[in-house]
């Protein structure tokens, strides 16, 4: 008689989308803990502490402009370091933000074999730990925009989806990349290589009018994600690119998509994340 080897086989058994949903909100008030912990812990020893959060995308957008502006002649209708802060303020949140989490399921095995809670928590508390350093720079903004005499209108109003759209796709990037940082290690390397022609390819320091030299290039830089993030930014402050609803549409397809993934992922995977690690 044939005897089978005993052994023991990790799988897990999907769960449904209410009680994944429910096990995040129950876990809510560690999702808060742990970002404030994360947040304080970045900036905890520098000198300038948590003045870094605000004045670190400001350093980049001034040197950036500063450099462009001897090399290349962009038309702007506003000062141009407010147009480049304008981007630069929602690039790095997203950029950032997402090559940080990649990694945040498999650095947090510590926590997460000692007690249970949803492993999308940790992905998620990178987004949030990020966001406390992105919202004084809003306020930032439009105290640049308004010194260097950017005429703001009602059009500011849409900052408030923007930062929404902002955080919504950023969850979603985060999501995906963390779970398949599981099961392929090399995705924190992908993720870090894409980020710099990501940057390029995002409108983040040009407006849209200048692709109309290259027309070829367009389609490419519309279906970037990024793209109509940073142009609904802009259409709050500085003013919309001509032709940017077209880009506009494509994000929210790229975070409903992401999210159904990373539903599905985490319905199917969530309890064996940690014993993979």
């Amino acid at each position: 008689m044939d005897v089978k080897p005993q052994g023991f086989e990790l799988t897990g058994k999907p769960g449904s989308l209410a009680d994944m949903a429910r096990g995040v909100w129950k876990s809510r008030d560690l999702l808060r803990m742990l970002a404030k912990k994360d947040f304080v812990a970045r900036y905890r020893r520098a000198s300038l502490g948590m003045a870094w959060a605000v004045g670190l995308p400001l350093v980049q957008a001034v040197v950036l402009a500063v450099v462009l502006s001897h090399l290349v002649k962009f038309k702007t209708n506003v000062n141009f370091a407010v147009f480049v802060y304008t981007g630069t303020l929602a690039w790095n949140f997203f950029s950032q933000t997402l090559t940080t989490t990649t990694n945040s399921i498999v650095e947090g095995q510590a926590l997460a074999t000692k007690i249970y809670f949803p492993r999308a928590v940790l992905p998620m508390t990178t987004v949030l730990s990020s966001l406390y350093g992105f919202l004084p720079g809003l306020p930032l903004l439009i105290i640049l925009a308004i010194a260097f005499k950017v005429h703001l209108t009602w059009h500011i109003i849409l900052l408030i989806p923007a930062t929404l759209l902002m955080i919504g796709m950023t969850t979603a990037f985060s999501l995906v990349a963390a779970a398949l940082q599981v099961y392929f290690r090399d995705m924190k390397y992908i993720v870090q290589a894409l980020v710099v022609p990501w940057f390029y390819a995002s409108a983040v320091f040009y407006p849209l009018t200048l692709l109309d030299r290259a027309p070829h290039l367009k389609p490419l830089v519309d279906l970037n994600p990024a793209t109509g993030m940073v142009l609904l930014f802009r259409a709050a402050v500085v003013g919309a690119d001509p032709g940017w609803r077209a880009a506009l549409v494509w994000p929210f397809v790229w975070t409903a998509g992401l999210f159904i993934v990373a539903v599905y992922l985490y319905r199917r995977f969530d309890r064996v994340f940690v014993d993979l690690l």
